[in-house]
């Protein structure tokens, strides 16, 4: 079942790429949690599929995403463990950023349960300001 989880992880990516959120909210629980660090504009902790839109959402309002090359997806059992980087435009200051991340998914019966992306706060703190 873990290679499924990772597969599943993989083809979410995809689908944030295409920007696909049907497929998406399809396939995240109903209690999806997603906590990041409250350190950034956008972190704090959001339950369900409408915190999540608002995360994003937020998210959004901070930074042009134009990249996430993963380098790495480690078969956690549920949890799959995403190594790659975030790249873009912080909207603010017009700065590019490139940073390092770890994108830990908790999946439950074919589902998202939990998404925790962790970042490299000082890359990231370097480019907002």
């Amino acid at each position: 079942m873990s290679q499924e989880n990772v597969e599943l992880v993989k083809s979410l990516y995809a689908a944030f790429a295409r920007r696909n959120f049907d497929f998406i909210l399809k396939n995240v629980s109903p209690e999806i949690e997603i906590v990041q660090s409250s350190e950034v504009p956008w972190g704090g902790s959001y339950r369900g599929p409408a915190e999540m839109q608002d995360f994003y959402g937020k998210l959004g309002a901070h930074l042009q995403a134009s990249g996430l090359p993963i380098e790495r997806a480690l078969d956690a059992g549920d949890c799959v463990v995403i190594i790659g980087r975030t790249q873009g435009t912080v909207r603010a200051t017009g700065k590019h950023f490139d940073v390092p991340l770890a994108h830990v998914w908790q999946i439950r019966d074919g589902k998202v349960t939990r998404f925790m992306p962790f970042i490299d706060h000082p890359t990231m703190f370097a480019s907002l300001r």
